[in-house]
Order: C-alpha cells, then sequence, then structure tokens
C-alpha cells in the first residue's frame, strides 16, 4: 500500500526578539494594557520580522533550514505548496516565486499553488498533499507555511500585535510503497461561520487598498474581540470523533500537537479528553503566536521524541470564522 510520510521540518524565527516588558511598555504610552491578556495565553516573549524580510524571504529560510537538517535533495521535489493568511504576493502565487527563486534546485516541481484557510493553514495543507499524492504519481514534495503579522496589525491591537508574531515552517512529504498503513491516517474538519466578521483582513477590503483615500490602518487586520472558551469543548468533540472513526482511544494517542494560542485552552482540551500530563508541549511562551505555522514549530522542536516508529500524534488547530482541523499520524 502506499503510505504518506512526513521526512522532516525546518523553520524561520526572525532574529528580532521581543519581550513582555517591551509590549507593556508600547501599550502603556497608548494608554492601552495588554499584561493580563499575555498572562493569560501564556507568553513571555515573541519574534518579529525585521527591514527586509517578508514571507517568501521567511519561507526560503525554512525551506533551507528543512534541506539541510533532513538532507533534503530539492531536485527531487515535484511538488510545492504554499500557506498562508499573511502572502507577500497574490500573483503570481508565493509558491510559484519560491520555485522560481530557488532556480534549478526545484526545476522538478510541476505542480506549486497558494492556500489560505487562516490558522488551520499547514495541517489543511498537509491533508491536501496527502491526498493528491496517494491519487497521483508525484512521490516527493513540500510544504511550506508563513505567519506575517506583525506589518498588518493594528498597534493599538492588545490582542493581536501583543501576543501574535511571525515564523515560517517547511515540511518535506513523501510517498512509499509498504506493508503496513502509517503517515497520514485521518484528518476531521468541522466549519461554523459565527465569527465570520470578527477578523477581517484587510478591514477595508482589497477593492479598496490601492485607495489614496483609505487611512493606512483600515488596510490592517481588524480582530473584534469574542469569546473563545468554547475551543477547548469542540476540540475535544472533534478529536473524540477521529479517534472513535479509527477504533481508537485518548489514551491510545503517544503526542497531541495544538494551536499554540492559548496553553489554558490547550490543557482543558486534554483534561476533557482524560489525558494526564506528559503528551503535550506548549511552545507559546517563546514564540508567540505564530498562526498556521505553530503546530509544525512544535513538531520541529520535539521531532526527535514525536517521530519514534509507532508513535501516535494527533494536530488539532482552530482558524478565524471559524474552522477546526483534526490530523490522525502514525510514524
Amino acid at each position: 500500500m502506499k503510505n504518506v510520510l512526513m521526512q522532516g521540518t525546518g523553520v524561520y524565527i526572525p532574529s528580532n526578539k521581543v519581550y513582555n516588558e517591551e509590549i507593556d511598555k508600547h501599550f502603556e504610552v497608548l494608554g492601552l494594557n495588554a499584561h493580563n491578556l499575555m498572562e493569560h495565553l501564556g507568553r513571555r516573549k515573541r519574534y518579529f520580522i525585521s527591514e527586509g524580510e517578508n514571507a517568501i524571504t521567511m519561507c526560503m529560510n525554512a525551506i533551507n533550514n528543512c534541506v539541510t537538517k533532513n538532507n533534503i535533495n530539492l531536485e527531487e521535489i515535484e511538488m510545492l505548496i504554499f500557506c498562508s493568511d499573511t502572502p507577500e504576493y497574490l500573483s503570481p502565487s508565493n509558491a510559484l516565486k519560491l520555485v522560481g527563486l530557488f532556480g534549478d534546485k526545484l526545476k522538478n516541481v510541476n505542480i506549486a499553488f497558494d492556500i489560505n484557510s487562516n490558522c488551520t493553514g499547514m495541517i489543511q495543507g498537509l491533508d491536501i498533499i496527502h491526498k493528491y499524492m496517494l491519487n497521483s504519481n508525484v512521490t516527493n514534495a513540500l510544504i511550506i507555511g508563513c505567519f506575517c503579522i506583525s506589518p498588518i496589525a493594528l498597534w493599538s491591537d492588545t490582542v493581536v500585535y501583543a501576543n501574535f508574531a511571525d515564523a515560517a515552517a517547511c515540511i518535506a512529504i513523501s510517498a512509499k510503497d509498504e506493508n503496513q498503513k502509517r503517515g497520514f491516517i485521518d484528518t476531521e474538519v468541522y466549519i461554523d461561520a459565527a465569527y465570520y466578521n470578527n477578523v477581517t483582513y484587510p478591514k477595508c477590503g482589497m477593492s479598496k487598498v490601492p485607495l489614496k483615500s483609505i487611512e493606512p490602518n483600515e488596510k490592517r487586520l481588524e480582530w473584534i474581540p469574542f469569546s473563545m472558551d468554547f475551543i477547548p469543548e469542540y476540540w475535544a468533540r472533534e478529536i473524540t470523533k477521529i479517534l472513535e472513526r479509527n477504533s481508537l482511544k485518548p489514551a491510545d494517542i503517544d503526542y497531541f500537537i495544538f494551536s499554540q494560542l492559548s496553553d489554558a485552552y490547550n490543557m482543558k482540551t486534554l483534561e476533557l479528553l482524560g489525558i494526564s500530563e506528559g503528551k503535550y508541549h506548549f511552545l507559546g511562551k517563546e514564540y508567540g503566536y505564530t498562526g498556521n505555522t505553530c503546530p509544525i514549530l512544535c513538531l520541529n522542536r520535539m521531532w526527535n521524541t514525536y517521530s519514534q516508529t509507532g508513535n501516535k500524534i494527533v494536530f488539532c488547530t482552530i482558524g478565524a470564522g471559524y474552522s477546526i482541523i483534526v490530523q490522525l499520524y502514525e510514524f
């Protein structure tokens, strides 16, 4: 049977490190306070891009990191997917840009496109690439994700500017014929558009971005605060669905990789599933919330632990609007 497998990961974190104390001072000048929210979400520091950096440069660095760490031969890559809701370009696709920038190294890529499903992006991308490879002759692919939030966040936004951060991640994927089923096993997606109007970028809409009459802040991201306390219950429900469908129980899962938005929500989800400590790691304190890349940053950090043969992993995250995605993977 054909299995689709992760061969390794790579990441890029900007060098511009920003601690909570700097964020506190920033909002004090504006007469605002984000300290309690940062504490609640488990923040300590985050990283913002510097001048000259953008989604493309970050992704190039993430690809290079993945190649170096995992001895990937780029000339064997046939497919490349770019996942982001903060792309540098709309045309041509950022995936095509990356193929062009790597030149002959990616000369055998014949499928390259972008997807945007907000903060579920890279996990959704893994589902797409997995199903594509199962039903085609593509054997080697890269999936690249980027979250370049600092240039578009309102400086007065105590949620986004205080807690979100920039990062890029890359995963090398291969299809192999094997005797036993492993790799990507199953994916569960749930959509509820109840909060479709709470997170909008650009606030003014793309048709108005070129207009000089539109104020710069209207071209940035708007976040209208809303309660997210429903997340643990809904995550636990969707995780239970996918486990039951595959004749598994929560105790059968070796590690859970969640969104790094809130340590408290992640721990509550595990509590609802009846899971004790030891199967989960939180990196949001170090990296901030990095959108669709954050589960992969966690996977990258813990790769040697997670990737032991036979380990079962559950990815679980949420995207603006909102959508939930749960993915089951076995190493």
